[in-house]
């Protein structure tokens, strides 16, 4: 039988976070639990294929059912622990329509992370790829100033996590701050009828912030295996910018991957918004274009599809909020575009899918 390690790192930091280092303290001391969810409704008037919150998701709205919850619905929880002085760790779980159609939980994060220095620290188990600048919050809707990010951006690398090892090192320049990052390790996900396996991952990330002004860059690099496909190589590069002074924002991000048998992927998208009182007025533009003319797959406009979209986040409530989004998909290829699946034969380039998504967030 196949060790399943994951569970086993979680449970160990529960069970480390709870022994006590001296006569008297309680758990609180030591383990902090939170929480976070969305409940989401989706509508999408387009009949020859699902839109789908992830690419991963079998159904959504569209052709199954005109409505739909499964594209954002989600609850989630961490522990956040603190075993002994610089010795700390974080388990995630998380429930969302998967690759199974179903919400049986799973570990997002399970590592432990020991500090040498206030700068320096190793972590070892599971970690998110930091393949954009919001992954670290990409399944807290309540972080995010839209309902989700967009699919076109997270189509391009599908794998979320790391299992592995990982240095991070933040350096201080003046007025500049920047977190280094440098990750070892492998990857996994489960496709319907098929299984993406990563190996001899290697991340470089470097996050840096100025006053109201972050960047993100990232690359990534591992050998992957698909299916029956022989093994091949994988390659991205991203980079995403935040420009926030408080009362509005302005926020990019796009990446470009290489897959050995799938070809060129590119993606971007812009959203800018304004924050008056409880609301948040904002837009997006989004795209993913896959240019390569001959790719051994033959798949020559994998994921091909751009997004304009606007919507409205109210916060009503302590850490809750309610989001409306309207957008308007362009289909561009029927290799599997980036926000659709189960398509349908009667599926054309040039077909227009006009979506409404309602969510509630919340965190606690």
């Amino acid at each position: 039988m196949k060790f399943q390690w994951q569970p086993a790192v979680a449970a160990s930091i529960l069970v480390l976070g709870t022994m006590p280092g001296h006569a008297g303290p309680t758990i609180d001391q030591y383990v902090t639990f939170s929480g976070f969810g969305t409940l989401g409704m989706v509508h999408s008037d387009y009949r020859q294929a699902d839109f789908t919150g992830e690419f991963l998701q079998p159904h959504g709205a569209g052709f199954s059912r005109s409505w739909s919850p499964t594209p954002d619905s989600d609850l989630g929880g961490q522990a956040d622990v603190r075993i002994v002085d610089g010795l700390t760790g974080v388990v995630q779980v998380i429930s969302r329509d998967n690759e199974e159609g179903n919400y049986r939980p799973r570990i997002e994060w399970a590592n432990i992370k020991y500090a040498f220095t206030p700068d320096l620290a190793v972590r070892v188990g599971r970690t998110q790829l930091p393949t954009y600048e919001r992954s670290d919050s990409q399944n807290v809707g309540y972080a995010l100033p839209w309902v989700r990010i967009p699919n076109e951006i997270r189509f391009s690398n599908s794998a979320t996590h790391s299992d592995g090892v990982g240095v991070l090192y933040r350096v201080k320049t003046g007025a500049v701050i920047q977190d280094l990052q440098v990750q070892f390790g492998r990857t996994s996900e489960n496709f319907s009828g098929a299984v993406f396996h990563g190996k001899d991952l290697i991340v470089l990330s470097d996050t840096m912030q100025y006053g109201n002004t972050s960047v993100h860059l990232a690359y990534q690099t591992m050998i992957y295996t698909y299916s029956v496909l022989a093994p091949a190589r994988f390659r991205l590069g991203s980079a995403g910018f935040t420009y926030d002074p408080g009362t509005w924002f302005v926020t990019g991000d796009g990446n470009y991957a290489h897959y050995d048998f799938f070809g060129d992927l590119y993606a971007w998208y812009l959203s800018a918004g304004m924050r008056l009182g409880h609301f948040t007025p904002y837009f997006i533009y989004s795209m993913e274009d896959a240019p390569t003319a001959r790719p051994a797959s033959g798949l020559t406009q994998l994921g091909d599809e751009h997004t304009a979209a606007a919507g409205l986040r109210w916060d009503f409530a302590k850490n809750v909020d309610f989001k409306l989004q309207l957008q308007r998909v362009t289909i561009k290829t029927r290799d599997a575009p980036a926000s659709f699946n189960n398509v349908q034969p009667g599926l054309r380039v040039g077909d227009k899918a006009n979506v409404v998504s309602l969510t509630l967030d919340f965190v606690f």
